[in-house]
This record gives structure tokens, sequence and C-alpha cells, in this order.
């Protein structure tokens, strides 16, 4: 009789490229990030010629040390050859989103006082009336028995706010709301060549929409955030029609995204949701903070070392580049000491403008939700979320009268 050799365990970085693979088709992202939390901080993937990182500490340090950038024009013709040839990575690769210094800074100090304290708490009334209205459209399909809740709140919701804070008109939103979700797909990890065709020519679109936008904001005939800010003056009309549109889609696919976890994490846990009904702000906003941390909208951040570092004893040389794995790192304990320990927004000079209103929006949504439809609950189990960089939500499928405890 013979016996059969054990099999090889397979090595970290085969294991963690069918995570990362993985994470493509989870409905629920949390376990396989725990799995890769286990393989180490730092991670060698061959096949993506870079680094993983997963580690709390690790993902923080390199997000506050500025010999770690984002892959720079230069980088990316060296790696990246014919990157230039695509409108979408142009324009992504030149906003806010992306710079370096010194540019970052001057793009960011014209935008930061739209972001202030005051600013954006003056949007609660505005995101309280749209809510509601929102809310109107689920009862209206309820009724019939099971709604989409992504396409009835989770989406326009954060569209319209967005138009309605910019000054945009409101009947735009579904317009805006498909080209961003298009023009977000350059944003992913190894996008393939269909996927970045199409963000080019949403790219195409969202130029035509905002190049009269902007010009209209110039010559005061504006109103909202963009009048504001272009009125203000001190960027080119290119950085002013590149940003315009980088403010609406990463101001919607964030939200958007974190309204379609929050309220999943919520409609699966009814006792969750019985205790947040009528609980004070701070413990909703502190059960939100929780779900930001296991569920960041960002899932995935990507930086180049311009200088050698080593980080939890892998040498990282110059040039090489590296992914921080955000979902990972806020499960590590040292992301539960405060709610700025967690990296969801991102640290450092880099810190996500907005993060204030998202938190606002959901700050004013939940209690709403839950107060207005205490039966609700989920219809089907939640389908994968689609991206890694991105995970979306597309549908989450619920109704007023399905028994608890079903899935």
């Amino acid at each position: 009789m013979h016996t059969l050799p054990a099999l090889a365990p397979p090595s970290r970085a085969v294991e963690t490229a069918r995570l990362l693979l993985r994470l493509r088709t989870a409905s629920d992202p949390a376990p396989v990030h725990e799995q890769l939390r286990a393989l180490g901080p730092v991670l060698r993937v061959p096949w993506l010629r870079s680094l993983v990182v997963t580690g709390h500490d690790e993902c923080r340090a390199i997000l506050r040390d500025g010999s770690f950038i984002h892959p720079d024009a230069g980088w990316r013709d060296r790696h990246q050859p014919g990157w230039r040839g695509h409108p979408a990575m142009r324009a992504l690769y030149s906003s806010l989103l992306t710079s370096n210094a010194p540019d970052h800074g001057r793009l960011r100090a014209t935008l930061a006082p739209l972001f202030s304290r005051g600013a954006v708490a003056a949007l609660r009334p505005r995101i309280a009336e749209l809510a509601d209205d929102c809310l109107d459209g689920l009862a209206a399909v309820l009724r019939e028995g099971v709604a989409d809740i992504a396409a009835e709140v989770g989406v326009p919701l954060p569209a319209r706010v967005m138009c309605s804070w910019l000054g945009l008109p409101e009947e735009d939103a579904p317009v805006l709301t498909g080209l961003s979700r298009r023009f977000a797909a350059v944003h992913e990890l190894s996008p393939s060549e269909a996927q970045i065709a199409d963000a080019d020519r949403a790219q195409a679109e969202l130029r035509a929409y905002f190049t009269p936008v902007v010009r209209a904001c110039a010559a005061g005939r504006g109103h909202g955030v963009l009048a504001r800010w272009i009125g203000a003056g001190g960027l080119s009309e290119e950085e002013y029609v590149v940003n315009a549109a980088l403010l609406f889609v990463t101001g919607f696919e964030t939200t958007a995204a974190l309204l379609a976890t929050v309220t999943r994490v919520v409609l699966e846990q009814p006792a969750l949701g019985d205790r947040l009904r009528e609980a004070p702000e701070e413990e909703v906003a502190a059960e939100v903070e929780d779900v930001m941390r296991r569920y960041p909208p960002a899932a995935l951040l990507s930086r180049v070392a311009t200088e050698e570092r080593t980080l939890a004893g892998v040498r990282v040389p110059p040039d090489q580049l590296v992914h921080l794995l955000l979902g990972p790192a806020n499960l590590d304990p040292a992301a539960r000491r405060s709610a700025a320990a967690h990296l969801s927004f991102g640290s450092g000079a880099h810190y996500c403008l907005g993060a204030s209103v998202a938190r606002l929006e959901l700050a004013v949504f939940l209690p709403a939700l839950l107060r207005r439809f205490p039966a609700l609950r989920l219809a089907a189990p939640p389908e994968p979320a689609d991206g890694l960089a991105h995970p979306q939500a597309r549908r989450l499928l619920v109704t007023e009268y399905m028994a608890v405890g079903v899935f």
C-alpha cells in the first residue's frame, strides 16, 4: 500500500493571490480580510509586481510617510507605457485624489474651506429632506412586496446630496451616477481593457458636462459649492473641470458604498436595529463608525516608495509599488483604539476631505430608515460586492414582511 505524500501548503504569495480573487466574489469580505491579515502585515505578490500591506501600523506609517507617494506620471511612464492615451487615467492621475506634493497641497488648500465644520453642518436640513423623499419612494415600492434599497435610496440619496451641495440640477443625478460608476472602474486593481475603454468614454462625457458648468461659475452665473470654489479663482480651467467631476465621483461612490453596507449590517442583525432605532445620536455614530472600520468604502490604496524602507522586516526598495488593504488593516486591534484610529478615510496629507459629509449623511439616514421601517428585513441574501478597490453592492433586496432568521 502506497501512501501519497502530503501536499505542501501553498506559499504565502499564492494564498494572498487566492484570497484577493475571493474578495471579488465575497458577499461579506470580513472573513477574507481576517485570513489575509493572518498571513502577515507585508506580503509579496509577484503577479502584481507589488507588496500587499495588511498591517494597521504599517498601512498608517505608509500613509503618513512623505517618501511614499501616489504612483505619478514618471512612475507610470516607466511601468505602464501607453497610459497617457487614456483620458480617464489622465484625469484621475492629475486630480486631487492622486496628486503628490506640491500640487496636492495647492489643490487641497483651495477646497478645504468648503468642508469646514459649519459648512458641512449646514447641509443637514437638505440631507434630511432628500432622505425623507427617497424613503417615500422606498415605501411606495415596498407596498408591492420587495424593493431594492440600493436603487431606491443607496444610489439616489448620495447622488442628489452631491448635486444639491455642488449646485448642479438634481434631475442630472441619474446621468452623473451612471458616468461615475463607469469612470470609477479605472481606479480598480488591474481593470480590464474593456473597463478602461468604457471609463475613457465616461470621462469624455464628464468633461463635456462639467466644462460649461465651470465656465458658468467662473462668469458668476453658478451657485452652490462649485460657484464659491471656482469664483475664488487660483486654478486653471482644466484643474477645475477635472476636480469638479472628481468631487462628484468620490462623494457619490464613497457614500453609496457606506449606505449599502450600513443598511445590510443593521438588517442582518434585527436586535441591533431595535437598539439603534431610538438611541442617542452619539451611539448611532459609534456603531456607524464601527461598520466603516470593518467595511471601508475605499478598500485599497496604492503608493510607491521613493526611498528604501523596511516594513515588518521586509525590504521596500525605491520605486516599489505597494497596495494597502484597509479592510484587513482595520481589523487589527490597533484600529479599535478610537474613531480616528481606523483608516477607512485614509490618514495623513491625503485624509479624505469629504469624510464629515459621508458621516453626516449616514447619521441622518440610518435613524430615519429604522424609525420609518421597523419591520424591514432582507428579502434575499446579499449579493457579492462589485469591485475590490471600491466594493459596491449593486442590489440589496428588502421587504417589510420577511420573517427574521430565514437566512
